[in-house]
């Protein structure tokens, strides 16, 4: 296999997302695949989905997959937005005789800011960066002078003002549970990002996931003290950055 190829999978609450990467450039050197869950996110119907991908694609070696939740090294230790039957699923080992090599384990959010550091947004920022995934949960991840300080979910915490989480209340699912336009969801998000400011004060602040798509409207309707950044890698960022970790402690 070309040693400068590495594969991530990106697996989130409406489906999942495949990428080989330059493992140099972080650039895509085949089409970038995504498989929705089609009502289904149950890991004994997931897991074969991601099977058969990794079959077509002929892949043997190690990968990265960026899981909903706590992680630990190879151990699911929470997945409050896909189901708690994945706590007891054989995940590791099943992708493992897929794949042929071991399965780098990181929590979703965290590979996106990864992602960011080595090849984004995040790049040359040697203070506090922040770094905000806007999905089905809110994904927060922390670098503090490059180094990643894992597992932090920031978003299952109360929002300060409203009842119930952060998350519940400034991710883009609770646009569409709250029926709100963008103006109102990008108020709302303005108190959960001013909360998350004053709790870590960070030097720069990255924003990923499907909400993006508004960039061009969001921009003049949110702000920060610091430099706000949209991700560079748009929806392939959770992908790349699972894919890198496969290489931290892998050798093709």
């Amino acid at each position: 296999m070309n040693n400068r190829k590495m594969l991530g999978i990106d697996l989130g609450g409406s489906g999942f997302r495949i990428g080989v990467f330059d493992s140099e450039t972080g650039l895509m050197i085949e089409d970038f695949i995504q498989v929705g869950h089609d009502g289904s996110h149950h890991p004994d119907v997931v897991l074969p989905k991601i099977c058969l991908v990794l079959e077509a694609l002929g892949w043997n070696g190690p990968i990265g997959l960026a899981f909903p939740g706590a992680v630990g090294v190879r151990t699911l230790l929470t997945a409050p937005n896909i189901g708690n039957e994945w706590l007891d699923a054989a995940v590791i080992q099943t992708l493992e005789e897929c794949c042929g090599g071991p399965v780098a384990l990181i929590n979703d959010a965290d590979a996106v800011a990864i992602a960011e550091v080595q090849f984004g947004s995040g790049r040359g920022e040697h203070g506090r960066l922040l770094t905000l995934t806007i999905g089905t949960g809110l994904g927060t991840t922390v670098h503090e002078k490059g180094i990643l300080i894992p597992n932090l979910e920031y978003g299952l915490n109360p929002h300060p003002t409203r009842k119930g989480t952060l998350e519940e209340h400034i991710s883009g699912r609770a646009r569409m549970v709250f029926d709100l336009t963008l103006i109102q969801w990008s108020q709302r998000f303005q108190e959960g990002l001013d909360h998350l400011y004053e709790q870590l004060n960070p030097d720069r602040i990255i924003l990923y996931g499907g909400i993006m798509e508004h960039w061009g409207e969001l921009r003049h309707l949110i702000r920060a003290p610091c430099s706000l950044l949209p991700a560079t890698h748009a929806n392939t960022a959770g992908a790349l950055g699972a894919a890198f970790c496969s290489t931290l402690s892998s050798e093709f």
